[in-house]
């Protein structure tokens, strides 16, 4: 078996575990790969009709059914990529034993496995950037690099009309401020979008403000808490787990930083803010991935039905073999009013 052949790499990559990704895995759910070039789904906004009443021996009132639009949507392409040049065979790699040292040949398939891996983490920090993105704006754009630098496409920018934003009355953390009651304002905001509230995540400072309300920590589920010290969990990747609040709901904390498209470095979850929704409020399908594989007179496309696909071409010239990764996702919301983001301080 051809270690570098498409079908090989496939096999190999599919047996890879996934990286994790706290608002993916929260809240995102991943779909099967499609073969159309757009996306179709059905938008909505979550509304609550009420039932009419009639005079006796007249019939029924035809109700409306649940108002939808059925959009389209365009993949985008993550395509990262690494290069292996002669400098890179020569020496010793990163942690290689210096007696037992490897052949080139031996080195590139380390370092291919190694490329394989880091790129599929870093596509998964792209479709983490993305749920982000649509979790705190309601909106999708994205950014496409060019050999001239970094341009965005009005054609790339997805509105779906998020408006389920909450600022309270006193921000939290200040005299005055009722947590208790702005929590359940949050809830409402929810439900009444057709929603459900599982889970909570905020910035690490709104989980400070919180524990020092005593009004709020009052309702939070006493199991974590054993003579006054709070027991949170931590989970990795910037993740607590706080406990469960008086209606059940779980609550985190997210820490971390990410370097964004501007070049800035951002925090995941902005200070002041959190999230409520449930799992499932938005959802990811998957585009076909074509690509050539031969040059010259050979040279046709291929399309895939894979979430991730793998590509490896050399240049003669340079010396040099590139190894690419494709993937094609996109974010769609389930039901656009069915979370909350607030702005609490």
């Amino acid at each position: 078996m051809d270690l570098y052949d498409v079908r090989s790499q496939l096999k190999a990559i599919e047996l890879m575990p996934r990286e994790c990704s706290v608002l993916a895995d929260f809240f995102c759910e991943e779909e099967d790969v499609q073969t159309q070039k757009k996306a179709i789904y059905d938008f909505r906004k979550g509304v609550k009709a009420m039932a009419p009443t009639v005079h006796p021996g007249t019939g029924g009132v035809i109700m409306e059914r649940t108002g939808y639009e059925t959009r389209e949507i365009g993949f985008c392409t993550i395509a990262p990529e690494r290069l292996i040049e002669d400098q890179n065979l020569e020496g010793r790699m990163f942690g290689e034993d210096v007696l037992g040292a490897m052949t080139p040949e031996q080195r590139e398939k380390k370092l291919l496995a190694k490329d394989l891996t880091e790129m599929r983490q870093a596509i998964q920090r792209r479709r983490e950037w993305m749920v982000r993105q649509v979790l705190l704006t309601g909106k999708l754009s994205i950014f496409e690099y060019t050999n001239e630098g970094r341009n965005i496409e009005a054609s790339m920018i997805a509105d779906y009309h998020f408006t389920n934003n909450f600022t309270p009355t006193t921000p939290w953390g200040q005299s005055g401020a009722d947590i208790v009651s702005d929590m359940e304002a949050i809830y409402d905001l929810v439900y009444e979008g057709l929603g459900d509230v599982e889970k909570i995540v905020m910035a690490p400072n709104v989980w400070a403000a919180m524990r020092h309300d005593d009004a709020f920590m009052k309702t939070l589920d006493m199991r974590n808490v054993d003579m006054g010290d709070i027991k949170t969990k931590y989970r990795g990747s910037g993740l607590r787990f706080l406990g469960h609040n008086s209606d059940g709901v779980e609550l985190y904390s997210l820490s971390g930083t990410f370097i964004d498209d501007d070049g800035l470095k951002k925090p995941v979850m902005p200070a002041g803010t959190l999230i409520a929704g449930g799992s499932g409020i938005l959802r990811m399908p998957y585009g076909p991935v074509t690509q050539v594989e031969e040059p010259g007179k050979n040279a046709k496309h291929k399309t895939y039905i894979k979430r991730e696909v793998p590509l490896r071409h050399g240049s003669i010239d340079g010396n040099s073999i590139m190894n690419r990764l494709t993937s094609c996702p996109t974010v769609i919301p389930f039901n656009v009013d069915a979370w909350a983001v607030a702005k609490v301080m």
